[in-house]
């Protein structure tokens, strides 16, 4: 004869077993649905650039540094002010006459840098 607990031990095991392959089982599911997801997937760097609203890669010669101020002559013959600020990450030694490539990011008209490196 089965003593209670023996039962009440296999039905509560058994309860959990198949609660644990649920999820497995919806993940595997949804994987497949959304390259982000995948960490293997390749371009998975672009995932979250995409649901950035307003930031774009932008190149040119640095034409003159004013403090958090920095005057950029972008290829297509434009000069445009971005700002930079502590959070701004800077890759090398930025001069005037340096030819960058930046992550810049357009807030309520102010055009912010993300990220700054020189071009290659």
């Amino acid at each position: 004869m089965l003593s209670i607990p023996k039962i009440i031990s296999v039905v509560l095991g058994s309860l959990v077993l198949c609660l644990s392959l649920s999820d497995t089982s919806q993940a595997r599911h949804n994987r497949g649905t959304d390259p982000c997801l995948d960490r293997r997937a390749l371009g998975i760097e672009k995932c979250g650039a995409g649901k950035q609203q307003g930031i774009r890669t932008i190149t040119g010669e640095v034409l003159h540094i004013n403090g958090t101020r920095l005057l950029v002559k972008q290829t297509d013959g434009e000069e445009v002010i971005y700002q930079i600020n502590l959070s701004t990450k800077i890759g090398g030694d930025i001069r005037p006459g340096n030819r960058i490539e930046a992550k810049v990011n357009e807030v309520e008209g102010e055009r912010l840098v993300i990220s700054i490196d020189l071009a290659r």
